[in-house]
C-alpha cells in the first residue's frame, strides 16, 4: 500500500485538498478526516484493551490504522456543536467536553508518525508570549511590547513610545451581521483612540512600539528548509500597517536570508517544538530584522502563487518523506500548485457539500492564522 498521510482538516479548507491532491500525483494515499463533522455527524472512539489502544472514526473513507499512517498534518483540526437541538444552558458544557475530548484525543494517537505539527507543541507555540519571549532569548530582534489589560501600562507605554503605538488580537478574530463582516487588523493607536478604562481593562491587547519598515519578510518553514518572501508592503498606502489589507495590488518576490536568520528561524522553531511554521519579520530602512510572530499552520500556497517558488511540492515531500531533514533538491522537475488548483478547488467544493463546514473561531483547535491572505 502507497505511503498513508492523515489530514486534519475542516471542510472547504483549499490548502488540504491542494496538498492531497498533489500526494495522489507522487504516488501518496492521502486520507482526509474532516473534523468539523464531529460531534453531530461523527462518532469518535478510542479504545483501551489491556496495554491494546485503537481509535475508531465514524464516517472516514477508510479505517485508520495507527502502524499505517506515516505522517500527520495537523492543517485545521475543529469540532462544530450543532446547538440547535440543545438548551441554552448545555451548550457551554457541550462545547467545553468537546474541546477537552479533542485535545486529550489527537496527543496520544498515531505517536509514531511524523507531526505536522506535534499537538501539545503546536497549541503552545500559537501563543504569543511564548514566541516572543523565545525569541528575545534567543537574541532575535523584536519589538517592544507589553501584553496587557491595565489601562495605565497601555497608557504610560504609548506615552514612553511619542503617543503612537501598535495594537494587536491574541488571535484574528471576526464578527459579522445579517449585511456585513469585520476582521481584526494590526492598528495604530494614539491617545484619541483609546477607549475609556473599563473597556480597556475587559479585553487584553498586545501593545507594540511603532517599528519603521522598509519591506517585510514571510518566512516558511518546514523541517531544514527555509524558503523566504519579500512582501512590498510599502507600496501600498492599505498594507503600510498590516500588509493582509493590501489585496491583489501588494507585490511579492523570493528573497535571499541572511545566514544568521535562517538559522535563527529553524532553531526557533526547534525550540517551539514545531517542524512547520510561517514566520514574519519587518525589515527596517537600516536593513535590521524585526521578529513579529510564528504561524504555526500558516497558509502558503499564495506565496507560490505570487512568486513561483515551488512550495507545494516541497511540503508534500516533507511529509511523504516523514522527517525533518527531508531530501528535496529545488529545481527538480516538480508539481505546481496551478497543476492541482481546479481540482483542489472542485474537491472542496463537494466536501462542503458534503461534510459540516469551518467552525466559528471560538471551537476552533488551533490558533488562526494572522498573516494569511
Amino acid at each position: 500500500m502507497p505511503t498513508q498521510i492523515l489530514i486534519l482538516t475542516s471542510a472547504g479548507d483549499l490548502h488540504s485538498y491542494a496538498v492531497a491532491e498533489a500526494l495522489r500525483r507522487k504516488g501518496g494515499n492521502p486520507l482526509i478526516w474532516h473534523t468539523t463533522d464531529f460531534p453531530s455527524r461523527s462518532g469518535e472512539t478510542l479504545c483501551f484493551d489491556g496495554d491494546a489502544c485503537s481509535l475508531h472514526v465514524e464516517g472516514l473513507d477508510s479505517d485508520l490504522s495507527t502502524s499505517d499512517v506515516k505522517s500527520v498534518w495537523r492543517r485545521r483540526p475543529a469540532h462544530v456543536v450543532d446547538e440547535s437541538g440543545l438548551h441554552p444552558a448545555d451548550r457551554e458544557f457541550a462545547q467545553l467536553e468537546c474541546a477537552i475530548f479533542r485535545r486529550s484525543l489527537l496527543p496520544i494517537v498515531f505517536q509514531e508518525a511524523f507531526w505536522v505539527n506535534p499537538p501539545d507543541a503546536a497549541v503552545s507555540a500559537g501563543r504569543k508570549m511564548v514566541q516572543h519571549k523565545l525569541a528575545a532569548e534567543m537574541g532575535l530582534k523584536a519589538p517592544a511590547t507589553i501584553f496587557t489589560n491595565d489601562p495605565r501600562w497601555i497608557r504610560r507605554f504609548m506615552a514612553l513610545q511619542g503617543g503612537k503605538i501598535i495594537y494587536k488580537t491574541f488571535q484574528a478574530s471576526s464578527w459579522e451581521n445579517d449585511e456585513e463582516r469585520w476582521f481584526s487588523f494590526t492598528s495604530l493607536l494614539t491617545e484619541s483612540d483609546l477607549v475609556e478604562d473599563s473597556l480597556l481593562r475587559a479585553t487584553p491587547g498586545i501593545y507594540q512600539e511603532v517599528v519603521p519598515k522598509d519591506h517585510e519578510l514571510r518566512i516558511t518553514v518546514m523541517g531544514n528548509q527555509v524558503f523566504a518572501v519579500k512582501i512590498f508592503s510599502q507600496e501600498t498606502e492599505s498594507g503600510e500597517l498590516d500588509w493582509r489589507k493590501s489585496g491583489s495590488a501588494l507585490r511579492f518576490e523570493p528573497s535571499d536570508l541572511q545566514l544568521s536568520i535562517k538559522e535563527g528561524c529553524v532553531t526557533l522553531l526547534k525550540r517551539l517544538g514545531l517542524v512547520f511554521g510561517c514566520i514574519d519579520f519587518i525589515v527596517t530602512p537600516k536593513g535590521d530584522h524585526v521578529f513579529l510572530e510564528v504561524n504555526e499552520m500558516g497558509q502558503f500556497l499564495f506565496l507560490e502563487q505570487k512568486t513561483g517558488l515551488p512550495l507545494l511540492d516541497a511540503f508534500t515531500e516533507f511529509l511523504l518523506q516523514g522527517r525533518v531533514d527531508f531530501d528535496w533538491p529545488m529545481g527538480t522537475p516538480c508539481i505546481r500548485y496551478a497543476d492541482v488548483a481546479q481540482t483542489a478547488e472542485e474537491q472542496s467544493a463537494e466536501a462542503l457539500r458534503l461534510h459540516v463546514g469551518p467552525p466559528s473561531q471560538s471551537s476552533a483547535e488551533e490558533e488562526p492564522d494572522q498573516g494569511s491572505a
